[in-house]
């Protein structure tokens, strides 16, 4: 049960906080780097999705971060037996960065330092205690310190860790497109994820990734774990966008820039691909939207590009936008904005690293491009045909409707949850 003086975040939201007899149900222990809000533009959004259908067949109970000030976008799942919020207070912006920089040197990988937090560890070992669960599952592999920590303090539970994105592939792919300082920087930081998984992913007994890719990477530091294949679902949106867009010639990205592939990308959009687009439609307007833009990207800018910043909504950038394009050429996991363009309705320009673990066909459901001339082309051939856009928009949203389904997704990880409770 949960304790009396823990932060509840479902009972001031009237939710009920109780035990409910779920009868053949599962009690779950669920820990997360972030709350899991339906409004996100991550794939917090995902995990809320998520852990909404769970808590409709068993008791879920959730630990998560929280980021003091920061802005609260969408509800928390529904039905939760619990919502922890751990406070991640960073200290001054000198003592975070001097830990996130300092991190590989002492073997923790610099996306951990800026989201470790023995307040977490502490929070998740003292409920594993009180709300008595049958398994415990960890998301993203930056909180994998927590399987430790629950080891440490003697418990035998099922652990399971999904990873949404390898963190030492991103470290791996920034060494190969970077330079000088910044090469070194992520070397380091490849150095740090292999000596962080070693020590830490042995501690669980199922690991979870999207693409087969992402489990190759991950699968040989815990050799006796399971692994599994579960890709993503999607609550597809009551109604599509305009396939053609409201603004002329605009180019839409979007990504949270704390993340080091949604950076290389937008400026290979603002550098490389753009001026070629523009050759052949000179007024082409770029929109990059999402919050932490670094400066490199308002410094990239041009007359016709605009750097949004956090933005309460994307949907209306969406909506007026011609062409959504995301070239991707670092990182693995599942894109949570392609799923949105997508689903939205959307002609979209990707990568087919953006595209990884999707069967999705070139020149259906979407234009899959590889290198800058490809990308620009692909772009300027959507900008002067409407009725391209709509057509690949419609087939884009008819696959979304027939293939995210969440059902056979949660029945996956049930499977997976009755192998582990055994």
């Amino acid at each position: 049960m949960p304790n009396a003086g823990a932060h509840d975040e479902q009972a001031a939201a009237g939710a009920p906080t109780g035990v409910r007899n779920l009868g053949s149900g599962l009690r779950i222990l669920v820990a997360t780097p972030f709350p899991p809000r339906t409004g996100l533009h991550h794939g917090g959004r995902v995990i809320a999705q998520l852990l909404s259908r769970l808590a409709e067949r068993h008791e879920v109970g959730l630990v998560h971060l929280d980021e003091p000030g920061a802005e609260e976008q969408g509800d928390l799942p529904r039905g939760l037996a619990f919502a922890e919020a751990i406070p991640h207070r960073h200290g001054s912006a000198w003592r975070r960065r001097w830990r996130v920089l300092a991190g590989p040197l002492r073997g923790v990988p610099s996306p951990v330092g800026a989201l470790y937090s023995e307040a977490l560890a502490a929070a998740l070992v003292r409920r594993a205690e009180s709300f008595r669960p049958q398994l415990v599952q960890v998301e993203h592999d930056s909180l994998a310190y927590c399987g430790s920590a629950l080891r440490a303090a003697g418990s035998r539970l099922p652990l399971l860790l999904t990873c949404h994105e390898p963190g030492i592939l991103a470290a791996q792919d920034q060494a190969r497109v970077t330079r000088g300082r910044r090469r070194v920087a992520h070397e380091l930081d490849v150095l740090a994820w292999r000596r962080y998984l070693a020590r830490h992913l042995p501690a669980f007994d199922a690991l979870v990734a999207f693409t087969d890719s992402d489990r190759r990477v991950i699968a040989p530091y815990a050799p006796a774990a399971a692994t599994a294949i579960i890709g993503i679902g999607f609550d597809v949106p009551a109604r599509p966008l305009d396939p053609a867009g409201e603004d002329e010639t605009s180019v839409l990205f979007i990504g949270g820039y704390r993340h080091p592939p949604n950076v290389d990308a937008a400026l290979r959009l603002l550098c490389s691909i753009m001026p070629l687009v523009r050759e052949r439609h000179p007024g082409a307007r770029l929109l990059l939207v999402g919050a932490d833009p670094p400066p490199q990207l308002r410094e990239a800018a041009g007359p016709l590009d605009t750097v949004t910043g956090p933005v309460p909504r994307v949907e209306p950038y969406m909506e007026r936008a011609q062409v959504v394009a995301i070239p991707l050429r670092t990182g693995g996991g599942m894109r949570v904005k392609l799923l949105e363009a997508l689903s939205a309705g959307k002609a979209v320009v990707a990568s087919p690293l953006a595209a990884a673990g999707l069967r999705l066909t070139s020149g259906r459901e979407l234009l899959l491009a590889e290198s800058d001339e490809e990308f620009a082309e692909h772009i300027a051939r959507l900008l002067a045909d409407e009725e391209l856009r709509r057509r690949i928009g419609r087939v884009a949203r008819q696959w979304a409707v027939r293939s995210l389904s969440w059902e056979s997704r949660v029945a996956e990880y049930e499977k997976l949850y009755a192998s582990l409770v055994r």
